[in-house]
């Protein structure tokens, strides 16, 4: 007894030195953040560093590899490449995924089987097969059927590879949606396409920003389908960012990786702003 009481004692005094659960709470949100947001806000540091090596020591403040990028014409070429196939990828996909997310809602509400839960799984399999195994099949593929490797092969790449994020995101918005809604618009005379476009539509119209701008993002960030696929004339950006560290680490990679930050922050931002649920 007088060991247990020794060893409640103990844990007593151990417990009064823990902090709160609240404070423990913090500390860990606080680490996580840290751990996260570090390295990228070490990057834009770095982008400022006066140190050729790109790295530490910190030697003094510059803008000298902006400067350089600025007159960087093939960092230009790349970045313009990059931003037309995120456009296109992310307009393809969530026209794609608008009426797929829709129809699939309806069918299901409708009662269709189990069937139709075979054929979800099937359109969602991109997101949990290894991206490199998409790329071979592309390039397999594509090369069967003898189309050349250039914009549009990246594209249909980019296309597969982004299609089931951003249906995923619409067709969750539109399974939620109350089916009273669309009975009433029936009710009063509305056609399925004036339901749809006059009642739905306006509804989940920020989960297909969300989407939108998903596959944007994810579109500029691939790399491995797109050097499975890509021909000598799409050269993008995540394609320029590796041959360049295979040779050298320069300090115009800090001033890209700076930018390439910036950017989607602006876009997140954009995005946010159709969202209702963020005020």
């Amino acid at each position: 007894m007088a060991g247990k009481s020794a060893l409640g004692t103990l844990g007593d005094r151990v417990d009064a030195r823990l902090p709160s659960d609240l404070d423990a709470t913090r500390w860990l949100a606080g680490f996580t953040i840290v751990f996260l947001y570090f390295p990228l806000a070490l990057v834009i540091v770095m982008s400022f560093n006066a140190n050729d090596l790109g790295f530490f020591p910190l030697t003094g403040f510059t803008l000298e590899w902006y400067r350089q990028l600025a007159a960087d014409a093939e960092f230009w070429t790349a970045l313009w490449l990059s931003v037309r196939l995120m456009v296109a990828s992310a307009v393809v996909a969530t026209l794609l995924a608008l009426p797929a997310a829709y129809g699939f809602a309806r069918l299901e509400a409708d009662g269709a089987g189990e069937w139709i839960k075979g054929l979800l799984g099937s359109i969602l399999l991109p997101m949990f097969i290894p991206v490199i195994f998409i790329g071979i099949a592309l390039l397999l593929y594509l090369s069967a059927i003898g189309l050349d490797f250039g914009f549009l092969s990246v594209l249909l790449g980019h296309v597969i590879y982004v299609f089931p994020y951003t249906f995923l995101i619409i067709y969750a918005a539109v399974r939620s949606f109350p089916p009273a809604i669309t009975e009433a618009s029936r009710d009063l005379g509305a056609s399925r396409g004036e339901t749809f476009a006059l009642v739905v539509l306006p509804q989940i119209f920020p989960s297909v920003i969300s989407g939108f701008v998903f596959a944007m993002l994810l579109s500029l960030n691939e790399f491995i389908i797109t050097f499975m696929v890509s021909g000598p004339d799409t050269f993008t950006m995540p394609l320029l960012i590796f041959d360049r560290l295979r040779r050298h680490l320069t300090p115009e990679m800090n001033a890209i990786g700076a930018m390439l930050l910036l950017s989607g922050i602006l876009v997140a931002v954009f995005a946010a702003r159709f969202d209702p649920r963020i005020d």
